[in-house]
């Protein structure tokens, strides 16, 4: 089963790893009257009208060898219903590693609702490097992408497909596979046969669900056979986490623990951590000079970072994919997320600092369940000193700390020589990724207010300051700074703007800005009236835009994916006139819920502590504790995000004095 192109991970058909050479009979294509048969299906039943598509049947066989080599057929038919389910099935492409796997289509058409057979020939199926990778000039032999386009797809129309995968082990003597029995639509028929020696049973699981299970024994071969019927789909929702994590899914494994696991991965990327003449000459260049362990850490860390190169293939269990050697990457320039890690793992290691590979799913939670290689990403740990581990991820681009801000809460495992269970990763706080904006602003009397705006920030946030000054020039961000500046006042001018060197590392990244409104207060005689211009949340570029779009659903059905924890503190001193004394100011918001928070005070500053100018400070904080909000911590991001906005709305109110 595959989902859309739309879902941020790939998870279609789970193919990557192994090969085989059991016999398996491959499916038969369908009788056209048992087509049109399924076809009427989906015609008889007004639920299926608000779908794109409904998938008549998915059926999967695999038969695996105690080696772990598998060869799987898969046999689907699905009926589109929508102009977008044409748009999103008119081509199909699957995503392989040649070294492992060969990827055969042995049928594709197309069956028209009156019985016409449109055949997909040979010249419509192509097969090449996928187009990620050669946009950025780079190619990879054995990264394949196989498309197939159907001519002339219409509503209506139904796809028939029977693939076939031929793989070897990426583990010797292992099996493991995850497989979906549910979809963005309806599914009438879905089925997943698994046949394997008797001696080398499995371990299974359904997961989010329930699949009807048939174990058969005949010889030395176990079929294990599950089924699902009128399957329901599942419901997109703008920001939800991913459909692997989601849908109804069987895992299987030969695995019995996740050490066995880890040890393999260790033996896999042992033998590529090597530090020849390339990596000692290099490393010699990269820490010359540097006296600390950390100075050293830090410049083989950045040097990683930026000098090689990050394909980011979406494959499910590619941190399995064997590595190259630590001087191949060196003089490639690239290299996949396990490539810059054992460089990195092998650099650190030749200074004196042991280092291990680490597996983890940083776009998906972890299915715990059951022992398996899915894992989407490599990255590297050290020894903390205190019985724990740092977390390296040298595949972010533009990030200054060194240690990975996006990691906390995760399952990871560790390839270790004597193997490891899974670990949970720290928690990182709010605080690590959080934006901090500074606003001196001047009020005169005429109602014109001028201001000095600092954005800087740490972790994920500086990174996205970092990504925007590497990405855009400063037009564009200019640009970008002035319309936010509108969400203020109309007319709002943008007077200076300055913005630190995205490429230098060792310093804070920082944008600096200034503007004047004119005619901002509200002369109400002997009032003035005003909104802090940063209570309006234009200046917190990040969470004002994340929030507004995380919190437009009524309920949510499905966890909420931030990807990292995230907040902002604001403060901003604003300076009044003299003559004027303070009549009233918004209310305090102090609102604590679950993984949600949020400060707002107002406060009135003497003219005798602010160095002979009375002002208003303001002061923002908030903060979201956990990279996915479950539903039922949901309502408290929609009520956080509410206060705020009705916080902004609120007004100081200056009163002339007397005299």
């Amino acid at each position: 089963m595959r989902f859309p192109r739309t879902v941020p991970l790939m998870v279609a058909l789970l193919t990557l790893c192994f090969s085989s050479a059991v016999a398996l009979e491959a499916p038969q294509p369908l009788d056209i009257d048992e087509v049109l048969r399924l076809m009427e299906l989906s015609n008889v039943s007004d639920e299926f009208l608000e779908y794109n598509e409904i998938v008549l049947f998915d059926h999967t066989l695999i038969e695996f060898e105690s080696s772990g080599a598998y060869k799987q057929y898969n046999h689907s038919l699905l009926k589109v219903l929508t102009d977008e389910g044409v748009n999103r099935h008119g081509d199909e492409s699957f995503v392989y590693h040649r070294r492992y796997t060969t990827h055969e289509i042995l049928l594709a058409r197309i069956i028209k609702a009156d019985g016409t057979v449109v055949e997909v020939g040979e010249d419509l199926i192509s097969d090449g490097t996928p187009p990620q990778i050669t946009a950025i000039g780079i190619y990879e032999s054995d990264f394949r992408e196989k498309t197939v386009v159907f001519p002339g797809l219409e509503i209506g129309d139904a796809i028939e497909m029977i693939t076939l995968e031929d793989a070897e082990p990426l583990i010797e003597n292992g099996f493991t596979g995850t497989y979906f029995l549910q979809y963005v639509g309806p599914i009438l028929d879905a089925s997943v046969t698994i046949t394997g020696p008797s001696d080398t049973p499995l371990k299974y699981a359904i997961l989010d669900g329930e699949a009807e299970l048939t174990e058969t024994t005949k010889g030395n071969l176990t079929t294990y056979s599950w089924k699902v019927t009128n399957s329901s789909p599942l419901e997109p929702e703008i920001g939800m986490v991913s459909f692997a994590q989601i849908a109804t899914r069987l895992s299987v494994s030969t695995f019995h623990t996740w050490s066995e696991i880890s040890r393999f991965a260790f033996a896999l990327m042992e033998d590529k951590c090597v530090a020849d003449d390339t990596v000692t000459d290099l490393l010699h260049d990269i820490t010359d000079g540097l006296d600390t362990t950390e100075e050293k850490i830090t410049a083989i860390h950045y040097w990683v970072m930026e000098n090689i190169r990050y394909l980011g293939i979406a494959m499910d269990r590619g941190a399995f994919l064997e590595p190259h050697l630590a001087s191949y990457t060196i003089e490639k320039e690239y290299g996949i997320c396990r490539d810059k890690a054992v460089l990195m793992v092998t650099m650190l290691e030749e200074i004196g600092v042991p280092a291990w590979v680490v597996l983890i799913n940083p776009g998906k939670r972890t299915d715990r369940e059951i022992p398996s290689v899915g894992f989407e990403h490599g990255i590297v740990a050290i020894e903390d000193g205190q019985g724990g581990y740092r977390y390296f991820d040298p595949t972010l681009d533009n990030h200054r700390e060194i240690d990975a801000s996006y990691i906390g809460d995760r399952w990871v495992l560790l390839a270790t020589e004597e193997g490891q269970d899974l670990r949970q990763t720290p928690h990182v706080t709010a605080y690590d990724n959080s934006g901090d904006i500074v606003d001196d602003t001047t009020l005169g009397k005429d109602g014109t207010i001028s201001g000095s705006v600092t954005v800087s920030g740490r972790g994920i946030y500086e990174m996205v300051l970092r990504k925007m000054g590497s990405s855009a020039s400063k037009e564009e961000i200019w640009m970008m700074w002035d319309q936010s500046l509108q969400e203020i006042y109309p007319g709002t001018e943008l007077t200076s703007f300055v913005l630190s060197d995205h490429a230098d590392l060792y310093e804070p990244m920082q944008m600096e800005l200034e503007y004047t409104i004119r005619d901002y207060a509200l002369d109400a005689d002997p009032y003035l009236l005003f909104r802090v211009p940063a209570s309006t949340g234009a200046f917190d570029f990040l969470s004002g835009l994340l929030v507004g779009r995380l919190t437009s659903l009524t309920e949510r059905k499905y966890p909420l994916a931030i990807g990292t924890t995230i907040g902002a503190s604001e403060r901003s001193l604003v300076a009044i006139p003299d003559g004027y004394a303070v009549e009233s100011l918004p209310d305090e918001v102090h609102y604590e819920q679950g993984p949600v928070n949020l400060s707002i005070t107002y406060e009135f500053i003497p003219a005798s502590d602010n160095g002979g100018a009375p002002a208003i400070r303001y002061e923002k904080t908030y903060g979201i504790a956990s990279f996915e909000l479950k539903p039922d911590d949901y309502p408290a991001l929609k009520e956080a995000s509410r206060l705020a906005s009705r916080s902004a709305r609120g007004e100081v109110i200056l009163k002339k004095e007397e005299g």
